[in-house]
């Protein structure tokens, strides 16, 4: 990680694409009403979870993930999404979100970016965000996070076996 203290340089803000960063920005409101909707509308259930004032706490969150997918985007660099995304899990659990719910948020993050972006940096976020949704995967297997199969359950007692399909 460039660390100014480290004697590392800054990362070049202009190595990626800061054209499609700029636009991300430029439309980040739009961006994240629209993400908030993909979200509603692809993931079955997400609005009867959630009340009106959580809704809206995701929307204002979606101004902030855009922001991070735009840092990385600028830079040519997955570490700022990945990071961020890894550093909000405490808080979604906290929020009790579960993280199947958080990577349909980054997906309509993604479906909602494509809007703004042509083609290939469309690719790229993308890439990104499925990157982000391979560092997430491990959370999903922590407690809390599903309610799981208490029959499974007891006969395997979290040996690990079929955790992530039935447990």
């Amino acid at each position: 990680m460039a660390h100014p203290s480290l004697g590392l340089p800054p990362r070049d803000v202009s190595a990626g694409l800061p054209a499609a960063a700029g636009r991300l920005r430029a439309n980040r409101r739009r961006l994240a009403r629209l993400a908030l909707e993909n979200t509603v509308r692809q993931t079955p259930g997400f609005d009867a979870a959630y009340d009106d004032a959580a809704l809206r706490l995701f929307l204002r969150d979606f101004e902030r993930h855009i922001e991070q997918l735009a840092r990385s985007m600028e830079t040519g660099d997955r570490y700022f999404l990945t990071h961020y995304a890894e550093w909000l899990v405490p808080v979604m659990r906290r929020r009790r979100v579960p993280m199947k719910h958080f990577m349909a948020l980054l997906r309509g993050l993604r479906d909602a970016a494509a809007t703004v972006l042509t083609p290939d940096e469309s690719e790229v976020a993308a890439d990104y965000v499925a990157r982000t949704e391979a560092v997430l995967q491990h959370h999903r297997r922590l407690p809390g996070d599903h309610r799981g199969n208490p029959i499974v359950r007891f006969f395997w007692k979290g040996a690990g076996i079929l955790d992530d399909e039935i447990v």
